[in-house]
């Protein structure tokens, strides 16, 4: 009985988290732009010569360099999804949400950038970041809406498909009572040349 209410539970979960990334504007105008940063001691500064050479090899300047949370055209929001509470918070980058999303980034720059790789992109595509830190889980989707390109969004959206990464479980203290949070964050990556 009690494993059953704990499946019902958790249904309900996934279900009121996918009508909240519908609700909070995961495509269109209000999604996040991400655009890669430069980290580490590796890093350049990125210039027009770097825009050449990314597009001359076929890959927009997203795949030049490491991708991280920083957004553009506003604060980056997450959106936390709790037992009995969802609510949308900024996004620091030091953070227990921002932690539980890092771990996905590589993986999501690698394969979108392999899709892309050879081929036309087309000026965007959106991807929705789900993370459960308490479970050591992060997920990366693709996903179009009536803005992507018709000709070649779902070949790309298709070719990325769903990403998984872990990392070690940590408590994200983002629900009252210790309980697990699930936070989503919707990014519109541009893929311009």
């Amino acid at each position: 009985m009690r494993r059953a209410r704990a499946a019902r539970s958790s249904l309900r979960s996934c279900a009121c988290a996918a009508a909240i990334v519908a609700a909070c504007g995961c495509g269109g105008a209000e999604a996040r732009r991400a655009r890669p940063a430069a980290t580490g001691s590796n890093a350049r500064p990125a210039d027009g010569q770097d825009a050449k050479q990314a597009s001359r090899a076929g890959l927009p300047p997203a795949c030049d360099q490491p991708w991280n949370l920083e957004v553009i055209g506003g604060d980056g929001r997450v959106v936390v999804v709790c037992s009995h509470d969802v609510r949308r918070q900024a996004l620091d980058e030091l953070g227990p949400a921002a932690g539980a999303l890092f771990p996905a980034l590589d993986p999501a720059r690698d394969k979108v950038c392999g899709c892309v790789a050879g081929g036309k992109a087309p000026g965007f595509v959106d991807l929705v970041f789900t993370a459960k830190p308490e479970d050591g889980q992060v997920t990366v989707q693709a996903s179009g809406d009536d803005d992507l390109d018709p000709d070649l969004g779902p070949a790309l959206v298709q070719c990325i498909g769903t990403l998984a990464a872990s990392f070690p479980p940590t408590a994200s203290n983002l629900c009252e009572g210790g309980g697990k949070a699930v936070l989503i964050y919707p990014v519109r990556l541009d893929l311009a040349p």
